[in-house]
């Protein structure tokens, strides 16, 4: 008696199983449709009208052909759902490159100096005589790169020693 209990339960279960799945078919398709995620609405539709297909179907094993005419239709709505997004992207693409100005060319400025120094401080090192000696490089490079502008700061590492 129980191998029958088990086995029932376990049709009971499959079934089951097949029924939410066609519900969270459908469902997915719905939410990914209002999200404008039309490929991904395209496929969740495709497998929950395929389920409902087979739920609907009254032989007991369906024709070959009607599986390859159902992947066929699939094929062509997720096709459809692809085209639906790439006209949704380049629908957003025209509008952004319609709300950027037109461009401008560059004013006519001096190109920004980059200027990397590496320095190695031993830590025997008198750290009042390397503080004026960055002072004096600072301030060469001040005048150095002065364009009748006020000074600019040179980027880069801050360069503290506590030590003694």
């Amino acid at each position: 008696m129980w191998p029958l209990a088990i086995f029932l339960m376990l049709v009971v279960l499959f079934y089951w199983l097949a029924f939410m799945g066609t519900i969270w078919f459908w469902f997915n398709a719905i939410v990914s449709l209002c999200k404008c995620n039309f490929i991904r609405a395209a496929i969740w539709g495709s497998l929950g009208y395929g389920m409902w297909l087979w739920w609907m179907y009254s032989e007991l094993i369906p024709d070959p052909w009607d599986f390859h005419e159902w992947l066929k239709g699939s094929a062509w709505v997720v096709g459809l759902g692809a085209l639906a997004t790439f006209a949704r992207f380049y629908n957003r693409h025209q509008r952004a490159a319609q709300a950027v100005p037109p461009f401008k060319p560059a004013p006519s400025e001096p190109a920004p100096m980059v200027l990397n120094i590496n320095i190695a401080v031993s830590p025997h090192a008198d750290h009042r005589a390397v503080h004026d000696a960055l002072a004096v490089l600072a301030s060469a490079l001040r005048g150095a790169t002065s364009t009748g502008q006020s000074p600019r700061q040179i980027p880069g590492p801050t360069i503290i020693n506590h030590g003694g």
